[in-house]
């Protein structure tokens, strides 16, 4: 499929297809057209290591696409790697929470369609985890309530990440690699931390010592 049909194709089915929009709607399920995996396992946990496939991660400057837009047939391996499943939104959990990246004091966009999956020429369903824009809203949505963490959209959005590298980024000659939290500084390992409802959560890599202070909170939209 050509990247233009693609891109139309996903702006047309983030908006009514799949249910939810940034706005927080539930819209028409999908159509004939879409075709839907046969059997999708319901998410309980991942898996006990990640990533749970052979994938590659980009260790490439931003911007960073994701994989449903840079390599559309291999979207549904990493939602597969990042331990999760893919099908129509499942709004029985419903929640979101709020990313920023930023790397030597620049955004770094978090784009929309992470967590979108392409098989042939259809679009067939999204990730528990997906973002429908640019705004760094993660839509967190499940048929069950469970535990999602911060790694598990990273291999989702094809990126490494790990406790000291973001890409290309590592921490080191004079630079790190922090995450905050509500405006906290996290200390755990990052690829652990457990996403929740209304979080405001900060990347930050640039100068030791010398990294801006994240905001305490993110406006949601009314109806996020």
């Amino acid at each position: 499929m050509r990247l233009p049909r693609l891109a139309a194709t996903l702006l047309a089915l983030s908006l009514t297809l799949l249910g939810c929009t940034s706005g927080g709607s539930a819209g028409p399920k999908p159509s004939a057209t879409s075709a839907a995996p046969s059997a999708v396992p319901t998410y309980t946990a991942p898996p006990p290591s990640l990533p749970a496939g052979n994938v590659t991660l980009s260790t490439s400057p931003p911007p960073w696409a994701p994989p449903v837009i840079t390599n559309p047939q291999q979207s549904a391996a990493y939602v597969e790697a990042a331990g999760l499943p893919f099908a129509a939104e499942m709004l029985s959990v419903h929640y979101h929470a709020h990313l920023d990246v930023n790397v030597n004091g620049s955004p770094v966009v978090v784009p929309q369609y992470i967590g979108f999956v392409v098989q042939g020429n259809s679009v067939v369903g999204l990730a528990p985890l997906h973002t429908h824009d640019n705004s760094g809203i993660i839509h967190i949505e499940n048929s069950v309530p469970a535990t999602f963490y911060l790694g598990q959209f990273f291999i989702e959005w094809g990126v490494r990440f790990t406790k000291t590298c973001l890409g290309p980024f590592c921490a080191g000659h004079g630079k790190e690699l922090a995450v905050f939290v509500d405006g906290s500084r996290y200390t755990g390992d990052p690829t652990q931390l457990v996403l929740k409802k209304h979080q405001e959560i900060a990347i930050e890599y640039g100068p030791t010592g010398k990294l801006p202070q994240p905001p305490p909170s993110y406006a949601f939209p009314s109806g996020l």
